[in-house]
């Protein structure tokens, strides 16, 4: 086992198993779009903060209800000018519509931790994060959203998470709707393959943390743009441009890029059965409950960067991600599953190239939409 541990660094096997109980509550959710269209959180949640088929139809147009937004919305926006300026764009300028009222809310996170190693065995973190909370729509296709950890890990500042503009349906009267979409800011990319900030547990995902070498670089948030969208309701693709290094969040350095080159990224992915990726299937209307569709999503992706390491000489590690996920529904149970390898030729500054091999596969019972079963098996090899 040492002499094998020598050669290949096994760095963590986790295996997990855990009930959650979540109260589904609204202001558990995020309640601005709750006030927005007067209805409960479980329209796009199924147990918070993971959304059902729905909340993912929502979420990728832009938080818009497809086609038939303004017939829902029961909290009048504020024009800020006529209607017609939206003809003669960009000849004129077109204000569109604020919210009506501000787009803000809180989500605040316990834990207890027991710990048999530590000399603090039993801890309770009351409370271990509050994050403030902004989303919504500025006029037709236009929709922001942000969020800032006020604390984090019990006590620390944890700065701006995700911060972004997207720009639904361009083209859309020259090309098909939903084919083209654009985001800018600092979000998640879509080719993380397991969401960090709609999971269900407390710990992050193993597959998402991992790094190699000095190379910090994580599947996580960054800042950049994506082009994205969707193609006849089941295919979706993704093309992104980013700084590569992280948000910086919480190591001083104020998220500034620390090399010249920027990190690019595809997605690929497909969705079997259920309802489409742009809600086709869903004319009829959507009730709490409408989760227990049979799916199954594949994506795959593929991930090119290079970062800077600062020491007392100074290297690049030039380095490749490429990997897999499926997302597959049946009833109540959910089963998740990703696949992530890569290539760094330089993580160390000596030369040496090094491999990453990571794998997860986690499934979720729901018993009731405030009563979760998880169970997650993850690996992280780096040699």
């Amino acid at each position: 086992m040492d002499k094998s541990c020598s050669r290949k660094s096994i760095l963590i096997v986790i295996i997990t198993l855990s009930f959650l109980v979540v109260l589904s509550k609204g202001s558990d959710a995020i309640p601005v779009f709750a006030r927005k269209y007067q209805t409960s959180c479980m329209t796009c949640h199924a147990t918070f903060p993971k959304l059902n088929a729905f909340g993912e139809t929502f979420r990728r147009n832009g938080y818009q209800i497809p086609d038939v937004d303004e017939r829902y919305v029961k909290e009048k926006p504020v024009k800020l000018g006529a209607p017609a300026w939206k003809e003669v764009w960009p000849d004129g300028v077109w204000p569109g519509k604020l919210p009506g009222i501000p787009p803000l809310s809180l989500l605040a996170r316990s834990l207890y931790r027991y710990d048999e190693g530590s000399q603090v065995r039993h801890d309770f973190i009351f409370p271990d994060e509050i994050e403030l909370l902004t989303a919504g729509t500025i006029g037709e296709d236009i929709s922001f959203l942000g969020s800032i950890a006020l604390v984090e890990n019990g006590g620390d500042f944890g700065g701006v998470e995700r911060l972004f503009l997207q720009f639904d349906n361009l083209f859309s009267k020259q090309l098909l709707p939903h084919l083209v979409n654009v985001k800018v800011g600092q979000f998640e990319p879509a080719f993380v393959p397991l969401s960090i900030n709609r999971r269900l547990t407390n710990t992050r995902y193993l597959i998402t943390t991992v790094t190699v070498g000095m190379n910090g670089f994580t599947l996580s948030e960054q800042r950049g743009v994506e082009i994205n969208g969707i193609f006849r309701s089941r295919l979706e693709y993704a093309i992104g441009i980013v700084n590569g290094n992280g948000t910086g969040r919480g190591d001083g350095s104020g998220a500034l890029d620390n090399n010249s080159r920027k990190d690019i990224y595809l997605k690929v992915g497909y969705k079997f059965g259920g309802i489409g990726l742009d809600g086709l299937g869903i004319e009829g209307g959507w009730r709490p409950g409408d989760w227990k569709e049979r799916s199954l999503a594949i994506g795959a992706f593929g991930y090119g960067g290079e970062n800077r390491i600062d020491g007392t000489a100074p290297f690049n590690d030039r380095f490749y991600r490429y990997g897999l996920n499926i997302d597959a529904h049946y009833g109540d149970l959910n089963l998740l599953g990703a696949f992530v390898a890569g290539s760094h030729d330089n993580p160390d500054g000596n030369g040496v190239e090094r491999g990453i091999t990571t794998y997860l596969l986690e499934g979720n019972l729901l018993f009731y939409p405030w009563l979760t079963g998880i169970a997650r098996y993850e690996v992280a090899d780096v040699d």
